[in-house]
């Protein structure tokens, strides 16, 4: 009893009291120990792939309890193994969509973001806009500077120093090219000389006409 009163002791004693009390904030204290540990071994797991590192980081925990997992928390990699994927897969299509932009798909050259026309390979990059005339994509349909309606642009040129077929160029057969025929635009052409008529030859198509004799000199009446 407490001092006559009649309430009782939990454990009838205050040793047994105590001894309860201590049983359950040791239940308490070791239930959140476990689940630190079982925490620290879920996210350092999430977070590296080395089995030294996991190991390591769960004993620390485990040995040192809660100053161990502040240890852990400040030693434990900034990102998980999944944040990690994420931000490489960011960084890498940002610097492809960099290096697009000022790089021709063509020859690789630097250009710059106002280029029409690539310097090196002349392969068409951008057109200019009709009313602005500023550089806009070849895919856009609007300029985004003064909203005028954008003509679709033909497929960019081809490189400079490409082959490309003469418009109304006659065109060689695989017999003419086997037997060594050349075409009628490659080489020089050589150009017939008319022949040059006699003075007394008789034009073409016409009949001479008859030479008369006349009388002669000395011939008498």
């Amino acid at each position: 009893m407490f001092d006559g009163v009649g309430v009782s002791w939990p454990g009838g004693s205050p040793e047994n009291t105590g001894l309860i009390l201590a049983l359950i904030v040791g239940a308490y204290l070791l239930i959140l120990w476990f689940s630190a540990v079982v925490w620290t071994a879920r996210d350092i797991h999430q977070r590296t792939i080395e089995p030294i590192a996991q190991v390591v980081f769960t004993l620390i925990v485990l040995v040192f309890n809660f100053p161990g997992l502040v240890v852990y928390r400040v030693l434990r990699p900034p990102l998980t193994l999944q944040e990690a994927e994420e931000y490489r897969l960011e960084s890498g299509a940002l610097r492809r969509e960099l290096a697009r932009a000022h790089t021709c798909l063509n020859c690789h050259q630097d250009i710059a973001a106002d280029f029409l026309v690539c310097p090196r390979c002349a392969v068409q990059l951008r057109t200019a806009c009709s009313i602005c005339e500023r550089a806009v994509e070849l895919d856009w349909r609007v300029c985004p500077w003064c909203a005028a309606q954008v003509t679709p642009s033909e497929q960019p040129n081809q490189a400079a120093g490409a082959d490309t077929p003469v418009s109304g160029a006659p065109s060689q057969s695989p017999a003419q090219v086997s037997a060594g025929q050349a075409s009628p635009l490659s080489g020089p052409r050589r150009i017939p000389t008319p022949a040059t008529p006699s003075r007394n030859a008789a034009p073409s198509g016409s009949t001479a006409p008859p030479i008369q004799s006349g009388p002669t000199h000395g011939s008498t009446s």
